[in-house]
């Protein structure tokens, strides 16, 4: 049994953003891990909860954003996805204050 069309082509659009968005994310969590780290240790760490960062929020934007009814790909929903998973507390804080 698959998911009608409709529903399919909405995760579609969820996944590839979340994807690009974390992909997109990884130099520069490199790079802020480089930048802050002395150490190679420091680095390593700074790098890892950066990155864990951004994947907890790709994936708390991706169950947000998987319900709403219009979506495509587009730059600007590629850039707004980066910054998502950034500050993702920040939708996620908005998105439960709409459903209550």
């Amino acid at each position: 049994m698959s998911l009608p069309k409709k529903n399919q082509s909405q995760l579609g659009a969820s996944i590839v953003g979340a994807c690009l968005a974390v992909i997109s994310s990884i130099p520069l969590t490199a790079y802020l891990g480089a930048l802050f780290g002395e150490t190679y240790n420091m680095r390593v760490a700074i790098y890892g909860g950066l990155l864990l960062w951004v994947v907890v929020g790709a994936i708390t934007i991706f169950c947000i954003t998987s319900k709403s009814a219009n979506q495509s790909i587009s730059p600007n929903r590629i850039a707004l996805w980066f910054v998502s998973t950034w500050l993702w507390p920040i939708p996620l804080l908005m998105w439960k204050r709409k459903r209550q």
